[in-house]
C-alpha cells in the first residue's frame, strides 16, 4: 500500500538522519537554556539574522493572520511552498516535475534580498 511505503520512507529518513536531528535538538536546548535564544546572530553578534521572524510569521500564517505574518517575515510564504512541495513529493505522491529546488532557490534569494534591504534601510521593504 502507498501509505505504508510513505510511512516506511519517513521512518527510514528519520533513522538515517538521527545524528543531525539529535544534534539540532541538543543545540536548540543548549542555546535556549544558556543564552535565552537559539539564533547565533542574536546571541553573538546582537543583530537580526536573515531568517529572523520566520517562525512567528509561519505560525501567524497557519493561524490565518496574514497581515501579522507578512509583518514578521514575508518570505515565510516562499519557504512554506518549498517545504510543502518537498513533503508532498517525498512522502505523499511523487511529482512529475520537481519544483522543490526552484522554490528553495526563490525562497533563499527572497530571504537574502529582504535581509539586504533591512541592513541598508532598517526596514524590510515589502
Amino acid at each position: 500500500m502507498v501509505v505504508e511505503d510513505n510511512v516506511t520512507r519517513l521512518k527510514q529518513d528519520l533513522i538515517e538522519n538521527k545524528i543531525p536531528i539529535i544534534a539540532i535538538i541538543i543545540y536548540c536546548v543548549f542555546m535556549q537554556l544558556v543564552f535565552g535564544a537559539m539564533c547565533p546572530f542574536k546571541v553573538f553578534l546582537h543583530i537580526d539574522c536573515p531568517g529572523c521572524g520566520l517562525t512567528r510569521a509561519t505560525l501567524s500564517l497557519l493561524k490565518g493572520d496574514i497581515s501579522k505574518s507578512l509583518h514578521y517575515n514575508y518570505t515565510c510564504i516562499f519557504w512554506l511552498i518549498a517545504i510543502s512541495l518537498f513533503i508532498i513529493d517525498r512522502y505523499i505522491k511523487p511529482l512529475k516535475i520537481k519544483p522543490f529546488p526552484l522554490f528553495f532557490i526563490i525562497a533563499s534569494v527572497a530571504t537574502l534580498i529582504r535581509y539586504i534591504l533591512i541592513v541598508f534601510f532598517n526596514e524590510p521593504i515589502f
